[in-house]
């Protein structure tokens, strides 16, 4: 699956920076033809390390004068809409690219991300007919009640106007006792890590491609309203360990292919995901195992998947695998989706599946 990638404020423009480099430089090259970086603080788009300056556009120079909009949604969004015209050139000039959907990422807590996010959404919603997600990072609970009304109020708005939310929820994830950037760096990192996996396993080649191929539509189909994404990894048995018969073996050498991939899919579903969620109230499930080709056992694949089935509220699991030569691990993906509520924060959604009828309803308001 290929996206065309827009970063919004100051986490936004760095998830979509560190995707970015895994697009660049990963083993699931180009699954990124194009990425932007949209801030209202000049400093933020300075930090970033891959996005192209050209790529990296500044809003609100005249309204806040390059420092940021200081948690203000309102003026996030009054930005935004004076910024849209540039934003949407971009955009433009960019799409002359196949990508299969937008991945439009943003801090919800933020002034920028918040605010910002609905205003090119519904713009985006309005040109093109390409499925859009929201990948979505809700603040903590120690990060303020009003970053959590920025949230509220920035997923109320979107609601209706995208194909699927993936949440990261800081709360979650937060690092005690470490330096704040170091923390967000962490965090940031555990949210990107899985999605090249998955964006990737469709788009390889030759002898890379995989058994039961998960692509762009396994991926469309499952991803709906609230959605989380887990990633477990486990050490594979190495072709020079068959030769140190000597060395003490640990309980993950004793296990067998079938069961390493089946224990990943299932630590990724139940101890690693991005938010906290009911695995039993998921109403869709993607997953996916990836490792040395000799290492992607179809029993293990087999039970994984029927594991899974067995606890999301309907059978509909979409499953795959991604063999990759020369690696040393098992690794599973699982995102869940389906969710209508985030119980912390006391929000819900009714309709994020966006009709069809929208756009062409959306250009005729115009």
């Amino acid at each position: 699956m290929r996206v065309g990638v827009i970063g919004i404020g100051q986490a936004g423009g760095r998830i979509a920076d560190n995707l970015v480099y895994h697009s660049l430089w990963g083993r699931h090259q180009g699954i990124v033809p194009f990425a932007l970086a949209v801030n209202s603080a000049q400093s933020d788009l300075l930090g970033l390390k891959t996005i192209q300056k050209k790529d990296r556009i500044l809003i609100g120079q005249t309204v806040v004068k390059g420092h940021g909009v200081g948690l203000n949604r309102k003026v996030g969004a009054k930005v935004s809409k004076h910024g849209l015209h540039s934003v949407m050139h971009a955009v433009t000039d960019k799409v002359i690219h196949h990508v299969d959907a937008f991945f439009v990422i943003a801090g919800l807590g933020g002034g920028t991300g918040s605010g910002g996010a609905p205003v090119i959404i519904s713009k985006l919603r309005q040109v093109y007919e390409e499925p859009i997600y929201l990948i979505g990072v809700l603040p903590s609970e120690d990060e303020g009640k009003l970053m959590a009304m920025n949230a509220i109020e920035c997923l109320q708005e979107i609601d209706g106007l995208v194909n699927g939310i993936l949440l990261f929820d800081n709360d979650v994830w937060k690092k005690e006792g470490l330096p704040l950037e170091t923390s967000y760096s962490i965090m940031n990192h555990e949210l990107v890590k899985p999605l090249p996996l998955m964006l990737g396993a469709g788009e390889t080649a030759n002898e890379r491609v995989g058994i039961k191929v998960i692509d762009a539509s396994d991926i469309i189909n499952s991803w709906e309203g609230f959605s989380y994404i887990g990633y477990s990894e486990m050490k594979a048995k190495q072709a020079r360990d068959r030769f140190f018969f000597f060395r003490k073996k640990s309980s993950i050498d004793q296990l067998s292919p079938a069961m390493r991939c089946y224990t990943a899919v299932r630590n990724a579903a139940t101890l690693r995901m991005t938010g906290e969620c009911d695995i039993k109230k998921a109403k869709k499930a993607l997953m996916l195992i990836a490792g040395p080709p000799d290492e992607l056992n179809m029993e293990g694949f087999s039970h994984a998947k029927s594991w899974l089935e067995s606890c999301i509220s309907t059978p509909e699991v979409r499953g795959g695998d991604c063999p990759i030569r020369g690696w040393d691990s098992v690794a599973g993906v699982v995102m869940l989706a389906g969710y209508t509520d985030i119980p912390r924060l006391g929000v819900s959604i009714n309709n994020v599946q966006a009709p069809a009828s929208m756009k062409a309803s959306a250009i005729e308001a115009e």
